[in-house]
This record gives C-alpha cells, sequence and structure tokens, in this order.
C-alpha cells in the first residue's frame, strides 16, 4: 500500500466504528489514557440504530423496576446501557418502555460519546487495511492514511447475509431497503424469506394489510424461550404463527426457494423445494407459487473480505459472516480483534453477539490487552484457606457474587470466574471465557470454574420449556433446569468434582424464594467443596433444603393416580433427566 508520509497520523490503538462496542472500547481505552483512535464512516455515533431494525422498536429488553437495588444485578434486565462510572448515564433514563426505539439508543450513545469525550473522527470510511512489519495501515476514502500498533474492528452488521444463493433473488426487496409504508403491501401475496427476528419483525407489521403472508423458513424455527439464546425468535415477534396456527391466511412453511421468475403482469413465480421427511415414503417436492412481493431478511454479515489487502486478510468461516477468533477474540492476524457483534463467532449460545454481552467481553478484553501490552495485573482476590472460618469467608464471597453479577448472568456458561488452588490459598480471577481460562491455567493443581448455566440439557429434547412451572426434584440438583450457579473443578483438565446451587426465581443466593427454605444450604454446599480440596475439618455441613414439615410425600395411589391422567410430566422426567 503506498502513501505519503507528510499524510500519516499513529495511534496506539485504532478502532474503526463508533457503535457500541466501538465506544464501549473507547471508554475503556480513556479510562486507561491510553492512545486511541475511533474512526466512524458517519456523522455521529451509533448511526446503526438510524435505520435498524426497520420496524423501530428494539428486542433489547429495558426492566426499570427490579426489586433490588444493586447496579450490577440491575445491568442483568436492562440489555442496551454501556459499562461506565456514571450512574446517571444509563439507557433506563432515556426510555420507559420495556422495548424501546431505535432512536433512543441512538440518542444514548451519542451522548455517552459526549460524555467521556472519546477521540472520534466523524465522516471517515476506511477503504482498506493493510500492514507491514511494524504496524497496520489503514487508508480512508479521501485518501488519508492511519497506522497503529493493535487494531480493533468494531463495525457491526456490515452487509447483507446473501451467502444462500438464489437465481432471481434481484428480484427481492431486501429488509435493509424496506420501510415502515405498508400502503403498497395492501391486499398482496406477500412471502418473506427467512426464519429469524428480521423476518417476524416484517411478517408481523404486515399482517394487518397484506391479504397473505408466506414466511419462507426453510427449516424448523428455533425459539428464544425453547433454547434460551436471544438470536433466536423471540415471543414478542412471533404473532404471525399464532395466526397461522389458528387459521387466518397467513403461514410458516418449510419451503426452500431454489428460483424467482418475474412474470409480465409485475408478479413473481416462485420454485420452492419441500423435504418430507416424516412422511410413510420420505420425498422431496417441487412447487411454483405466485406472489406479488417477496422480501428478502436472512439476517447479516459481521465482517467485510473486500476492506483487506493481500498482506492483512483474516479468516472468516465459510459463509464470511464471521471471523474466525481465538479464545481472546484476536483474529489470525496478530493484534488484529474483531469486537461487538462478530464476538458471536465465539459464542453461539449466550449473548456476545449482543450489547448486553459484548460489553463484558469488551471491558475482559480490555484487561487481557491491559496485561499483555503494558503489565497491568489482570483483577483478582485471594483467600487462604486453614480453617472453618476460612472456609465461611470464600463461601460467603461467592454466594454475593452470584446472587448480584449481571456478567455471568448473560454471558451464561460462556464467561466464568477463575478460582486457581494453590496449597492453602485461592486467587480469583474475574469474568474470562471459560475456554480462555482453561486454556491459561492448564498447569495449575486445582482450577474451579464458577459460572452460571441453564440446565434443560438434562432433560429430553422432546420437553419443551414452557413445561417447567414446578421446582427441579429436590433429590438430584443436577436436574435444575433454569439459570443457577455451577462450581466446578478441574485437575488435569478433567471435572473432578462440582457443586451445584439449585434454581431461584430471582438467581440470588443471599437470601432464599421461600421461608421454608433452611438458611445455610447454599453456604454449606459450597463449603463442602472446598474442605473436599483442602480438608480442613471433618466436618460434614448440612446440605438440607427444605425446613421439617413443608413437604409432604404423595401416597401411592396419589401417584397412580396423577401418572393415568398425566403419563409424562417434567416433574418426574427430572428423576431420570439425562446427567452430562
Amino acid at each position: 500500500m503506498s502513501h505519503q508520509k507528510v499524510n500519516v497520523e499513529h495511534r496506539e490503538s485504532i478502532i474503526i466504528g463508533a457503535g457500541p462496542a466501538g465506544l464501549q472500547m473507547g471508554y475503556f481505552f480513556e479510562n486507561e489514557h491510553r492512545d486511541y483512535l475511533i474512526l466512524e464512516r458517519s456523522d455521529c455515533a451509533g448511526s446503526f440504530f438510524a435505520s435498524f431494525p426497520k420496524q423501530r422498536t428494539l428486542l433489547s429488553i429495558n426492566k426499570h423496576h427490579n426489586f433490588y437495588d444493586e447496579r450490577d444485578f440491575n445491568l442483568r434486565h436492562d440489555w442496551n446501557s454501556l459499562l461506565c462510572d456514571d450512574p446517571d448515564l444509563q439507557f433506563p433514563n432515556y426510555s420507559k418502555e420495556l422495548y424501546p426505539r431505535a432512536e433512543d439508543l441512538q440518542r444514548y450513545l451519542v451522548d455517552f460519546a459526549t460524555r467521556y469525550s472519546l477521540k472520534i473522527v466523524y465522516r471517515t470510511r476506511v477503504c482498506a487495511i493493510g500492514k507491514n512489519k511494524n504496524h497496520f495501515i489503514i487508508r480512508e476514502e479521501h485518501g488519508k492514511l492511519y497506522t497503529c500498533d493493535r487494531l480493533f474492528i468494531a463495525t457491526g452488521a456490515v452487509a447483507p447475509n446473501n451467502s444462500h444463493e438464489i437465481d432471481g433473488i434481484e428480484h427481492c426487496i431486501g429488509y435493509e431497503d424496506c420501510d415502515l409504508d405498508t400502503t403498497r403491501f395492501e391486499n398482496k401475496r406477500v412471502a418473506i424469506i427467512g426464519r429469524g427476528n428480521s423476518a417476524f419483525e416484517v411478517a408481523d407489521h404486515l399482517a394487518n394489510h397484506a391479504a397473505i403472508v408466506h414466511l419462507l423458513v426453510g427449516e424448523p424455527i428455533r425459539f428464544a424461550w425453547q433454547t434460551h439464546y436471544v438470536g433466536d425468535l423471540r415471543a414478542v415477534n412471533n404473532s404471525i404463527l399464532d395466526m397461522y396456527q389458528l387459521k387466518s391466511l397467513h403461514a410458516a412453511l418449510g419451503f426452500q426457494v431454489q428460483k424467482i421468475e418475474k412474470n409480465q403482469d409485475g408478479t413473481l413465480s416462485t420454485t420452492v423445494k419441500e423435504d418430507m421427511p416424516h412422511w410413510k415414503s420420505p420425498s422431496t417436492a417441487i412447487s411454483t407459487l405466485v406472489y406479488d412481493f417477496i422480501i428478502r431478511a436472512t439476517g447479516w454479515k459481521f465482517v467485510d473480505p473486500n476492506i483487506f489487502e493481500s498482506d492483512c486478510v483474516p479468516e472468516f468461516d465459510k459463509d464470511a459472516k464471521y471471523p474466525i477468533l481465538s479464545n481472546n477474540w484476536e483474529s489470525s492476524i496478530r493484534d488484529m480483534y474483531f469486537i461487538g457483534t462478530s464476538m458471536g463467532s465465539l459464542d453461539r449460545k449466550s449473548t456476545s453477539g449482543f450489547i448486553h454481552g459484548f460489553r463484558y467481553n469488551i471491558r475482559t478484553l480490555s484487561r487481557l490487552t491491559e496485561e499483555l501490552y503494558h503489565g497491568t495485573q489482570l483483577p483478582s482476590e485471594t483467600f487462604h484457606i486453614n480453617n472453618e472460618a476460612d472456609l465461611t469467608n470464600v463461601a460467603d464471597f461467592i454466594i454475593n457474587r452470584v446472587s448480584t453479577t449481571s456478567a455471568l448472568y448473560q454471558l451464561n456458561g460462556f464467561q466464568c470466574d477463575v478460582l486457581v488452588v494453590s496449597d492453602r490459598h485461592i486467587q480469583l480471577f474475574y469474568e474470562l471465557g471459560v475456554d480462555y481460562a482453561l486454556e491459561r491455567f492448564a498447569d495449575a493443581e486445582y482450577l474451579c470454574l464458577l459460572t452460571l448455566e441453564y440446565g434443560f440439557q438434562h432433560y429430553s429434547k422432546h420437553v419443551q420449556a414452557v413445561e417447567f412451572v414446578h421446582p427441579a426434584d429436590q433429590d438430584d440438583i443436577k436436574c435444575s433446569a433454569f439459570l443457577h450457579p455451577v462450581l466446578r473443578v478441574v485437575r488435569n483438565g478433567k471435572t473432578v468434582d462440582e457443586a451445584l446451587l439449585g434454581e431461584s426465581l430471582t438467581v440470588r443466593y443471599d437470601h432464599y424464594d421461600y421461608e421454608q427454605n433452611l438458611e445455610d444450604l447454599n453456604h454449606n454446599t459450597l463449603k463442602n467443596l472446598f474442605n473436599r480440596i483442602f480438608r480442613v475439618t471433618d466436618k460434614v455441613f448440612s446440605e438440607t433444603k427444605y425446613a421439617a414439615g413443608s413437604i409432604t410425600p404423595w401416597s401411592r395411589e396419589q401417584i397412580q393416580a396423577h401418572r393415568q391422567v398425566e403419563p409424562l410430566t417434567t416433574g418426574e422426567a427430572s428423576s431420570r433427566c439425562r446427567h452430562r
């Protein structure tokens, strides 16, 4: 890449993109007084939300009233705020709606950038990224060059995901080009290609205007209430399915679009394939349907391969949707990191691809880069274990931690607190990726990983999550289905012991949901685990859950009568749940 020396600006770190991820990383750089710059193509922060989502209502929860006062606890239910030290700069101060408007989020992001005087250069569209022996070289569209030692790419959704090759796809309206005007769809036949939230968002918007709306989903729909992954179809967007099941013309169909042809009258003949493996004689059918409009809503790509020079091309997945990242979010190019939605490359089960997840990943990355490039130690706590009082001390700390942490709550099963055990003490490190922790501390004598996790995987996949309206079996704590703390003891890469704290309605363990719970249960569970490691006492602490008299076992007749009415329930399934 050629350039003129007089037109080069160097920074230690450059962030590309002033969306929520770029602002969050900029905040941590600003706090550490680092030499950085954010390059943003538009004229304001958070510009994506000026246009998307198209129907202008966010899927991110903005719950104001959560009973508890701790700021970290309340971030569990505030999915839009960035992490910062200003208690007033929280998104709930910008909107009172449970599902807020996109323009309110953009307004919040603009104020965030202003409040912290983040170093942002606006109207700077990056055209090319290269690398020489010492630096990254970034060229913007007007020819100015920037160089940096470390590069953080926070560009978010960069292009529609058109990886599904369909002959005639150009006849579709792209989700990115849809508008809110419904008049042209009135009494028309509309097909929507896609099975995610954007497809259903459009379908719901048109449901009262179009004559027929067909969602061409291809494969079974994944529901967020079943998978517990926020990126799957959310209940707030699925009213079209209610209309389908009640036969109100609209439908979701397993069609895979093969070809679209435009007819002389402007309608679209659409050839679809449909597999029927459930038939007595499994078959595939080819059909043709006619629509007035077809809308493509197949999601986004989060990387743009065309922006990288040949000497600086990171690895991508097969569809070039996500970058391939290491466990600390570094790409295959050394010192090039991807942050924000692209962090979902490593985590497709919790929230890494969304603000309420990647804000914590970025905090962790900022700590790791401070350690790697500036020698700053990771934040940690040290506990000495010599007697029963020390067992109580560490148990108290963990109980308080799991009762309020928002990071482990949002990044359930992906991030953990790491307890490194050595001789008679524990050093606890906050909020590291589980895989990163196992890799980094592989040589530790004992390693304890503290996570919050769901437990639905212990049950048959045929049991629906909405069936779980009763507590898990008290005689088998591993059958806890909803979010609960898990503390695993790892030695030589293998789990050798574990402690699980059962389900909690509020996911708090510093008090109990029911007055009948025995007050020392959770503390005693943890004390027993650590005592099995350190052996400081011969005492075994009681792990009885309920006070005497609060549980009345059923008679044989009651059990038989119940099973005649409901032969399989989640309560019974819990005694047969599949353990790891």
